[in-house]
């Protein structure tokens, strides 16, 4: 047992580039369905904190006074817990009746698919969920009292919805910034949660690819 199990595998192959050992087909086989079960349940429980964590954001806003910020970005929310199962559904639906390789090959390329959707959507979540705190804070009596004393320090005849003239400029500024990184941010945060298992998904097909004759 002290032998790799790519080890195994390059053992496995004869001349024609056929696993010929039962046993090491399998554990090529379960190496493979292992990653992909290990994301799919990544994935169908993060969902499930998604729609735990905006219910229990919604019950603390409406404790602290912003009952309508909660109700925001539950909506905000919805689309995506409703996109994830969609797409997590599709993954389930890949077919099995092909090699590992192969089978990985699908799976990788639905997953990379379904990057490129989520991240369209997060250029419009992140900005409109900045938005929505921005317009909470400025109108709580936190913020009514923060702009009264900004405009007692320094006045400006640049006032709008008794806002000052240099508060909306950094607000501008900020939501532009938000809305050039909001891809880069999504993947970040991304790569936090699942950037491990990725990258063993990469590796394997590198080397079931590796393993295969040309």
């Amino acid at each position: 047992m002290n032998k790799s199990i790519e080890t195994m595998w390059k053992q496995g192959f004869i001349s024609e580039g056929e696993l010929v050992a039962p046993k090491v087909n399998d554990l090529y086989n379960r190496k493979s369905q292992n990653l992909v079960d290990k994301l799919q349940h990544m994935f169908a429980v993060n969902i499930k904190a998604i729609v735990i964590g905006a219910l229990l954001l919604l019950v603390v806003m409406s404790l602290i006074g912003a009952p309508w910020l909660g109700i925001y970005i539950c909506v905000l929310l919805a689309p995506l817990v409703l996109m994830a199962r969609k797409e997590l559904d599709k993954s389930y639906n890949l077919s099995k009746g092909q090699s590992s390789l192969e089978y990985l090959e699908s799976f990788n390329a639905w997953l990379q698919d379904s990057i490129t959707r989520y991240a369209i959507y997060y250029k419009f979540f992140y900005p409109l969920f900045y938005v929505g705190m921005v317009s909470q804070g400025l109108a709580s009596d936190a913020g009514t009292r923060v702009i009264a004393r900004l405009l007692n320090a320094y006045p400006t005849d640049y006032v709008f919805l008794d806002i000052p003239g240099y508060v909306w400029a950094l607000i501008t500024v900020l939501l532009l910034v938000v809305i050039k990184y909001s891809a880069a941010l999504y993947r970040l945060d991304l790569n936090m949660i699942y950037g491990r298992q990725f990258k063993k998904l990469e590796e394997l097909i590198k080397d079931m690819r590796a393993l295969k004759p040309e």
